[in-house]
Parts: structure tokens; sequence; C-alpha cells
């Protein structure tokens, strides 16, 4: 009887997986390089695996379930379409990352914050690991792409794991065994109200949002590793009104708003491209910015910027369009300015840094950074502060203003100062509560920066 995935031993795993290569094989060669439609490739898989119990019992076997049947069918298919033993993985709701060290070392890092080790593998060997990656990288990709110890290292958008799909690293020869981190973009369809429900935004942090969404405020999300950003600017991009001419531009394409075409029917989302195997086609993201420009958007959304390409985020947020948004790594919302001005040195040409600031007062209204807190038993995610970008200050350095700042106790961004008063009377023309930042609603420690008292 073949075991459940999570009942394997290795000894167990590796000769349903052989079960599987062997039926993948067969398969395959009746295909004849064909792509067959789904109820074609059922009927064949199922064909084949009824030759193969036929087998079995002949050679005095015992059965196979039709249940463990059903789960063989099921490895076939994901064999053939490249994806193999990570196919179930993806298809688990709660699954956050998926960590493998080596083929038998899997590791699932789940929504809740804790870890599970999976004592099964996900490939036969490493070799067969090796194999399966750069079968993946060939044919699931946006391009056909090397993966093999001349190219040891890559990143792939996996067409599984849910509608916005899921994000895959993978490096070998340069570490002792193939390493692999996938990530699965879970809420994909958050909106700011999901996320007060479960807690990432209180009321006046999410009344602020979407007024200075419906605003048009030039909002950045910040935080680090894994802290909520991409959800939180998903959230923020559904508070959107929907004739708008949203374009997002994105490394990968994470945000999915261009699949909700009933909430958002006038999206185009443009996506970067790696160079194929012959090292042409490439599509940067500073490409695909000044492209952006050229469609007459309403707004631009960016994906998170991670190097040079911070000077076409901050000049499509500062072109004169209302109410961009994007992403970035910063270990708080005070030093963002400074986090840009590094980027900026990583631009073609390199962006001086006064350049950098000035650019920066002047594209940006907000900055909104999320905070993750993981314990034993559970992981957090929130928005720990809202600031209020100025003009240049006597630094030369744009002016911060803490509109929002960490509560003492729990961390959770909290009313500490009220916005300069255009900021506030553009809010308040689009739903702001005059008495959001009312003495009485702040935080007791000053006007959190330096900014103005009410």
């Amino acid at each position: 009887m073949l075991p459940h995935p999570d009942e394997y031993r290795n000894t167990e795993a590796t000769a349903e997986m052989r079960a599987v290569q062997t039926l993948r094989q067969a398969v395959a060669a009746r295909l004849g390089g064909t792509d067959p439609d789904p109820q074609e490739l059922d009927r064949l898989v199922e064909e084949e695996i009824s030759a193969w119990t036929r087998q079995r019992v002949a050679a005095g076997l015992a059965p196979v379930p039709v249940a463990d049947e059903q789960r063989l069918a099921a490895a076939v298919i994901a064999a053939l379409s490249g994806l193999g033993g990570l196919q179930p993985l993806l298809d688990r709701d709660d699954v956050e990352n998926i960590h493998i060290h080596g083929h038998d070392r899997v590791f699932l890092e789940l929504a809740d914050g804790t870890v599970q080790e999976r004592h099964s593998p996900v490939a036969a060997s490493d070799t067969e690991l090796e194999e399966m990656l750069t079968t993946m990288f060939a044919r699931l990709g946006q391009t056909s792409r090397e993966f093999s110890p001349a190219q040891p290292i890559g990143t792939l958008r996996l067409p599984a794991g849910g509608p916005l799909g899921a994000r895959l690293a993978a490096v070998r020869e340069v570490t002792d065994r193939p390493r692999v981190a996938i990530r699965r973009h879970r809420l994909h369809h958050a909106t700011l109200d999901d996320l007060r429900a479960n807690g990432t935004l209180d009321d006046p942090v999410h009344q602020f949002l979407t007024a200075a969404v419906a605003a048009g405020a030039n909002l950045l999300v910040t935080g680090g590793p894994f802290a909520g950003k991409t959800t939180l600017l998903r959230a923020l991009c559904h508070q959107i009104p929907r004739l708008e001419h949203v374009i997002t531009v994105e490394d990968d394409l994470e945000l999915g708003v261009h699949l909700d075409t009933g909430r958002h029917p006038l999206v185009t989302a443009m996506e970067a491209r790696e160079a194929n195997a012959e090292g042409a086609g490439q599509l940067t993201l500073d490409t695909l910015l000044k492209q952006a420009l050229r469609h007459s958007p309403s707004r631009v959304v960016v994906g998170e910027v991670r190097a040079g390409e911070i000077t076409a985020m901050l000049r499509a947020l500062g072109n004169g369009a209302t109410g961009g948004m994007g992403t970035l790594h910063a270990l708080s919302a005070h030093a963002v300015p400074d986090r840009i001005a590094a980027l900026g040195q990583l631009a073609d040409p390199p962006l001086p840094i006064e350049a950098a600031h000035r650019w920066t007062a002047s594209a940006l209204d907000f900055i909104v950074h999320c905070t993750r807190r993981d314990t034993r038993d559970s992981r957090e995610r929130f928005v720990s502060e809202i600031v209020e970008v100025g003009a240049l200050g006597d630094a030369a350095t744009p002016d911060l203003t803490t509109l929002f700042a960490p509560d003492p106790d729990s961390g959770r961004a909290r009313p500490a100062c009220p916005p300069s008063p255009p900021l506030r009377a553009r809010l308040q023309e689009h739903g702001l509560d005059p008495t959001l930042f009312h003495p009485d609603q702040r935080l007791p420690f000053g006007n959190g920066g330096g900014g103005p008292t009410w």
C-alpha cells in the first residue's frame, strides 16, 4: 500500500517516486511530445496506472487502494507538469514558505509562524531534484533559462500555489546540496477590511489609509522581510476607484490587481523578465517603469524595489500623477530617505545623494511601515508607524513627521500627530474624521517626531 505523504519513510517514499517516474515516462511516451487537454491527460494517466496495478497483482503484490491510486495519479500529473513532488506542498493553503535543503530535507513555514518538518522527500535524490529544477527553469518561466553547474543560481515564478503562483529561488554548486526556497502568495484577495479583521490594522490606521488612497496620496510601504508589505500594498490597491487606469510594475507578478477584473477592469500589469539561456530578452523594472509612463496611467504601483531602479520609481511617483505606491525594504520609516539615497548610488548613472533626497521629498506623501513579530506560538504582522514626508529641511534631507507611532506596549501604530494642513485638508475631503488626531486620541508622548501640533 502506498503510504500517506506525511507518513513516508525515505525508502518508501523513494519507491513511490520511482513508480511515479515509471508512469510519467509511460504517459510521456504515449503523448509523443504533444500537449493534451486535461481530460485526455487524465485518461492516459488512469490507463497507465490501471496497467501498473494489474502488473503488481500478477507479481503477487497487494492491490493498491483507490485512495492511493488517486494520489499516485495526482503525482504523475504533477511530474508531467514539471512540479513533481512540489505540487502537493504548493496546494496547501496553510503553507507560506517552503524550504528544501536537499531532496529529503523539507521544511514548511506555515501562516501561523510555526515550522513543520516534512518527512517525505520531494525527489528520489539530489540529482533528480536538480534535474527537476533544470526542467522547471527551461519550461515554466517567461523565457527558457538555464539552471546548471555553469548557471547555478536562479529565480522563477511558478504557475502553481494559487492564482498568483509562487516564487522559487534555487541554488546549486555554491552550496553543499541543492537549496530551494519557495514563497506562496496566500492573501491575494485581501482588502483593508480583511487586514483590520485579522489584526494587521486598527480602526484609526484603516480610516487613515482609506482616505489616503482616495485622496491620491503617494504611499511607500516599508518593512523587513516577510513583514506583510506586499499584502498591505495589494489591499491598498483594492481601494483604488474602479475605473482608474492602474499600471503595476513588478519583478514577479505578486500583487494580482489585474486578476480581479470586476473590481479593477482597467489594469496594465507589467512583469520584468530575465534574460533567456542565450543572454537575450531581459526587461528590467527600470525599462518597464519608463514604458509605464507612456501609457497614460492614473496611478503607477511598483512592486519591491531593490537596487538602482529606485530612481525610475521616484520619477514614476513624482511625474504629476497622483496615488502612486510601492514597497521597499527598510528597518524603520525614518531610515527610508537614507535607504533611497543608498539605492540611488546603484543606478546607472548614480543618483547624487542630494538629488535622491530632493526627489524623495517631491515624490512621496507618506511612508507606512510594517513590522513582523514572531513568538514561539504565533506570528504577528501589523502596521507600526506612518510618517509624513515633507520638504527638505535644514540638513538637506526630507522632514519626516510621525503621524502614527508605535504603541509602547503593543508596538502597533497609534495616532501621534496630525498631518500638515494641506494634506489634512485633502484627507478630510475624502472621509478622514477630523477628530482622529484629537489630543484625547493621541499617544501621550509628544507629537511623534517634530511635526506640527494640533
